[in-house]
Formats: C-alpha cells, sequence, structure tokens
C-alpha cells in the first residue's frame, strides 16, 4: 500500500506599506489565504515563526509588522516557512528584498522551491 503524500500548504501573504502615523521602517503583510486549510496547530507554528522573525500582529491595522527589522529577516522567514511545507504566493507591495531573492534562484524551480510573486 502506497502513502499519500502530504499536499503542500499554499500561503499567500499581501504585503502592505504600513508607514504612516506612528509606525515607521517597517515591513507588513496579511495572511490572505491558506490552501488546504492548516490545522490549529499548524497555523500556530506559522505564527512562532512570523514572530520569531520580529513581526507582531497590529490588531487596528489588521496586519503583522515588523518595524525596524534585522537585514536578512524576510529571506530567513520564507526559508522557515518553506521549512514547515509551506509554498508561498506573494502579492502586493513585495519588498525589494524579496523580489531580489526570486530573480536569484534558478529559471524553473522545482515545486519545493516555489515561492511565486504577483504584483
Amino acid at each position: 500500500m502506497t502513502r499519500k503524500q502530504k499536499e503542500p500548504t499554499v500561503v499567500t501573504l499581501g504585503w502592505r506599506d504600513e508607514n504612516y502615523g506612528s509606525v515607521h521602517a517597517a515591513s507588513a503583510f496579511r495572511v490572505l489565504d491558506h490552501e488546504p486549510y492548516m490545522s490549529d496547530a499548524a497555523y500556530g507554528k506559522m505564527v512562532s515563526k512570523f514572530r520569531k522573525h520580529g513581526f507582531q500582529i497590529n490588531h487596528t491595522r489588521a496586519a503583522w509588522i515588523a518595524e525596524n527589522p534585522k537585514p536578512g529577516y524576510l529571506e530567513k522567514l520564507v526559508a522557515e516557512l518553506e521549512s514547515l511545507g509551506c509554498m508561498l504566493k506573494h502579492e502586493g507591495n513585495v519588498p525589494a528584498e524579496l523580489r531580489e531573492a526570486a530573480k536569484e534562484r534558478p529559471e524553473e524551480p522545482t515545486a519545493e522551491e516555489t515561492t511565486s510573486f504577483s504584483m
């Protein structure tokens, strides 16, 4: 009997410009979708990765915001989310650091390496 391979979870992050008011020098996103639906435990692991890399939920703006982040934090966040089995899709105001990282990837990434961008 063959074992069914676990389908990767596609997580869509909607990047935003939240640099106004009291927030500055920040990166921000909203989790727009995750398919297939994640269990509470899996979602909690993903949230812990957000926090580990300096993102805090801002309930007023309904976004995950990292103010004055450390260099390289986005690439590390993406790598850790992919290690959890997430395939990331980026939309909106995608940070330049992530766009540059995408250019450095091979022309045709495998399914495990896929991080797609749409603007």
